[in-house]
């Protein structure tokens, strides 16, 4: 049998299928983070593609520029298919980057240790047919531990990254970049070493055990600062969040306090006009003709003004209804109020102003904010802003709260939490409507569910309420 023809067909299988695995671990890490799968699928290809072309061509590419290569081919091909959050996606490459070599390195050190270990249990010559079942032994162990460590290696991090859609900003990059560059300045001065004259000397067999020992502990102790980065500046951003939640929460009780003060002051008017109202009847009765006509007209727009409010069954919900009822109106926005308070349910006015407020203030946003093409159209055809329309409905226990307004612009839906991204410069101080408005559907066993199509966005609100 002709043993070196095996040894090359099986060296190549054997690079085919480690670039494929590379290819795949850098699918699996940036799947998450793009908006359509076959960003990610190209991403793999690009990459894989590069590495078997530097594989075949004739001149000799030092290993750490022929990755590096790789890795820019599959971020140029990512940026290309999405260009947007350019400094995630730096990260992503050069963070793969970092990781696949953890994992190279992770392995090549096994494998010196399984031929060390072969050789001490049968010390003396190798025959050429044992060798080469042990050196397909070798690869295939190396491909298996090569799975496990790219999921063990990618896995958390992945997991770890929450606000995969949101934009990251500079410091967030050169912070949680950091550990992967001293890992890859790492890399590059172990090829330095290693492809030196006095380097060039030895192989990793020719290595001790110690030797390999201290390397495995190294790479460990590369990857450990990249992950706890991750997780202690998500951690971080998590703890932010939670204290704008809680100022934001602090400004509704705010509101709520107001929209009180405004329902005693409508009470207060409500029991003048039912404590006058025997005294305008005494007016009526020595009136006549045209003057008790003009009394009435009067007495009825003092009323109508008093009384053309949106009565939902709970003055803190009519309050806030006209408030943003007014508002809509005033920017020349169609509003539709078809809300009612379930009076006779085990419900908290205070949890649905929160879901009130957020809710139609975001749907006012949504209906103002147009790209440039719609406002001039609209400023030629002199159309209304749009619409907004909230309704409710109650069936058994489930009280269901819908809110729905057209839009004109773009909206784009993170991909962990399926809610709109905020469309503001600043997302670290804004998007929370519509998560407070979960934690509160949360609270009642609920949960909220978004839909946008058609330019029509349409929030529904899920609360389990049980009778009083």
């Amino acid at each position: 049998m002709d043993w070196e023809f095996c040894y090359f067909v099986t060296t190549e299988i054997y690079q085919f299928l480690m670039a494929l695995l590379a290819a795949w671990a850098y699918v699996y890490l940036v799947r998450d983070f793009v908006k359509e799968k076959k960003t990610a699928f190209l991403t793999g290809a690009a990459y894989l593609v590069v590495m078997l072309v530097l594989w075949y061509e004739p001149y000799y590419v030092p290993s750490f520029w022929a990755y590096l290569i790789g890795v820019m081919a599959a971020l140029a091909v990512m940026c290309l298919m999405e260009r947007e959050n350019f400094l995630q996606k730096i990260f992503l490459a050069w963070t793969f980057y970092a990781v696949r070599w953890l994992v190279a390195r992770t392995t090549i050190t096994v494998g010196a240790l399984f031929w060390k270990l072969s050789l001490f249990c049968e010390p003396g010559y190798i025959d050429v047919e044992k060798g080469y079942f042990l050196f397909v032994t070798e690869c295939a162990i190396e491909l298996l531990l090569q799975i496990a460590l790219f999921m063990i290696a990618i896995g958390p991090i992945v997991r770890a990254y929450h606000g995969k859609g949101q934009k990251m900003q500079g410091r967030e990059f050169l912070l949680m970049s950091l550990p992967s560059f001293t890992c890859v300045m790492g890399y590059a001065y172990l090829k330095y070493i290693w492809e030196s004259p006095v380097g060039l000397q030895y192989s990793e067999l020719d290595s001790s055990v110690f030797y390999h020992g201290m390397m495995l502990l190294y790479c460990l102790s590369l990857y450990i600062p990249i992950l706890v980065v991750i997780v202690l500046y998500q951690n971080i951003k998590e703890r932010q969040q939670e204290e704008m939640h809680k100022d934001l929460l602090a400004g509704q009780m705010e509101d709520m306090k107001r929209h009180i003060r405004e329902v005693e002051e409508l009470y207060r008017e409500i029991r003048s006009l039912k404590h006058d109202m025997g005294n305008h009847v005494m007016v009526m009765q020595k009136l006549v003709g045209h003057e008790q006509e003009q009394y009435v007209e009067s007495l009825r727009i003092q009323y109508s003004e008093m009384t053309e409010r949106i009565q939902s069954g709970n003055p803190v919900t009519d309050v806030i209804l006209m408030e943003r009822s007014r508002e809509a109106q005033e920017k020349g926005i169609e509003f539709a109020c078809g809300f009612q308070y379930p009076t006779d349910r085990e419900v908290d006015a205070f949890d649905l102003s929160i879901i009130l407020n957020n809710a139609l203030a975001n749907a006012i946003e949504a209906v103002l904010r147009r790209d440039n093409t719609d406002d001039s159209v609209c400023a030629e055809e002199n159309r209304p802003a749009g619409y907004i329309k909230i309704v409710s409905s109650l069936r058994e226990n489930v009280y269901l709260i819908e809110v729905e307004n057209s839009y004109h612009h773009e909206i784009v839906m993170d991909r962990e939490d399926q809610l709109p991204i905020t469309t503001k410069e600043d997302k670290t101080f804004h998007g929370f409507g519509l998560r407070n408005i979960r934690r509160v559907a949360k609270k009642y066993h609920g949960d909220i569910e978004v839909a946008a199509e058609h330019q029509v966005f349409r929030l529904s609100v899920m609360l389990q309420v049980c009778k009083v």
